[in-house]
């Protein structure tokens, strides 16, 4: 249901002139965090309107929750209908990404020796582990364990810096951005850690990274065929051991919406320059919102309006967005993305690009406008075929078991509770121009950036360039 529903707005749009986006602005853009009353308000004034919400829409489901009494949260959105289908398990754990780590890397270890994949501020794993009981002998890593486990992340990484220069750089942009934290932890760490930092890590570090998760920290969803309450059982007995220790007090990261401090952003930038490339990899960001400050949904509507191009989509200078005709139409770079991507306190909004060495200066001539025009207003056209298609990003968020279960776990722990499918699109629906230059105000115009690049950049304008066409002159 929610598959066609995706597609029956993205054939709306289809009506309008084109725009595209990056999927990290589909990840950021559930908005600011409301009492349900309120959420209830949004919902029922777009009903009330012209252009009421469609029944595929208002009655997508809504989770099941239970709360056990250490603090783990179990959530389950089951169909049933067909009995013969597949269960999926999502677990998410806080309290233990990349930002927390002491030394740099023990989280991404940590993910790999319980399967699941590290972020910045939490853990996935896509199924029910018993290694963070306390009752169990796996609880622990040991010394053989994590030898192996380090041999294969420092290969991964050495893979990974002659095959993948846009993760680097996103890594570089992070570190460049945020070196400190009033918590003692930093987003700048490395997601990963370093080949250096990997070879200092002990088991201490590990067990104690694990260790430090209580059942505050964990979100369990089922999701596909199967019953709430057997789900609830196999969490208790996977976590039911788990200290009750709440996230708040373990060290969990307030976010701006609870009054906590953010994480500082510094106006810097990072160039690892290679003269026999003829290509670079560049991103560039300013400071963005945290998951729960009320401009997030203005800069996930941002993202899209800038769109995403890359050479082998066939659609050249065709392409939706002003900002990727003009660099298909000059053939300025290979790629080109905007990314809105959202933490508990803070946030990065920006572009990352593959382009010709010899074309950067260039690039960066188109670009810069079309960053800051967002302050300044753009085209009707624009902004309805964005709303549109950020619509049709927000019903793809909830288009498969897996992903839909990802999506309802992410929510539980940045917002405290789950956001229904019609008030998401409400809440895109009441969004305006104004709300649109208001955020691009405070975010690009006349703002400190953060950048990193490498490759061939010779071209690239320094850093003092790029802030001086942060804004317009206007006479």
């Amino acid at each position: 249901m929610l598959q066609l529903a995706s597609r029956r707005i993205l054939a709306a749009a289809a009506t309008q002139p084109s725009a595209s986006s990056s999927s990290s602005s589909a990840s950021a853009a559930v908005a600011m965090k409301m009492s349900t009353a309120a959420a209830a308000a949004v919902v029922a004034s777009s009903s009330s309107s012209s252009t009421s919400l469609p029944t595929y829409i208002l009655e997508a489901p809504m989770p099941t929750i239970t709360k056990l009494d250490n603090g783990v949260t179990v959530a389950s959105v089951f169909s049933n209908n067909n009995a013969s289908g597949s269960t999926y398990t999502t677990t998410r754990l806080t309290n233990c990404g990349s930002r927390y780590d002491k030394v740099g890397g023990e989280a991404a270890l940590l993910a790999s020796f319980l399967g699941g994949i590290v972020g910045r501020e939490h853990i996935s794993l896509p199924s029910l582990t018993t290694s963070l009981s306390t009752s169990t002998s796996s609880s622990s890593i040991t010394a053989d364990q994590l030898s192996s486990l380090k041999a294969s992340l420092t290969t991964k990484l050495s893979n990974a810096n002659t095959s993948s220069y846009t993760t680097q750089m996103m890594d570089h942009l992070h570190n460049t951005a945020f070196q400190s934290s009033p918590n003692g932890n930093s987003l700048g760490n490395f997601i990963e850690g370093t080949a250096e930092s990997i070879e200092k890590i002990n088991v201490g570090d590990v067990n104690g990274a694990m260790a430090n998760i209580a059942g505050g920290d964990i979100v369990v969803v089922g999701t596909g065929v199967g019953y709430h309450d057997k789900l609830v059982e196999e969490v208790y007995a996977a976590y039911g051991n788990v200290v009750a220790k709440s996230s708040e007090s373990s060290g969990m990261v307030k976010s701006n919406g609870g009054g906590g401090e953010s994480s500082p952003f510094i106006g810097s930038d990072v160039r690892i320059r290679y003269d026999s490339h003829n290509t670079a990899t560049i991103a560039l960001g300013f400071k963005g919102v945290s998951y729960t400050d009320p401009n997030a949904m203005p800069c996930a509507l941002m993202s899209t309006i800038l769109g995403s191009y890359t050479t082998s989509s066939g659609l050249g200078k065709n392409v939706a967005s002003a900002m990727c005709q003009e660099v298909a139409d000059h053939e300025l770079a290979s790629s080109i993305a905007a990314f809105n991507l959202s933490y508990s306190d803070t946030g990065l909004f920006g572009i990352v690009t593959t382009a010709p060495d010899n074309k950067l200066d260039d690039l960066l001539w188109y670009v810069m406008p079309n960053l800051v025009r967002l302050a300044h207003g753009i085209s009707e056209e624009e902004f309805v075929r964005a709303k549109l298609s950020l619509k049709a990003q927000i019903c793809m968020m909830y288009d498969g078991d897996i992903a839909h279960g990802e999506e309802v776990a992410k929510q539980l722990q940045t917002y405290g509770r789950t956001q229904s499918l019609a008030e998401l699109v409400s809440r895109v629906d009441a969004l305006t121009m104004e709300d649109v230059k208001k955020t691009a105000s405070e975010v690009i115009n006349d703002q400190d950036h953060a950048l990193a690049a490498i490759g061939g950049i010779h071209e690239l304008p320094d850093y003092n360039w790029i802030r001086r066409h942060s804004y317009m002159l206007r006479y």
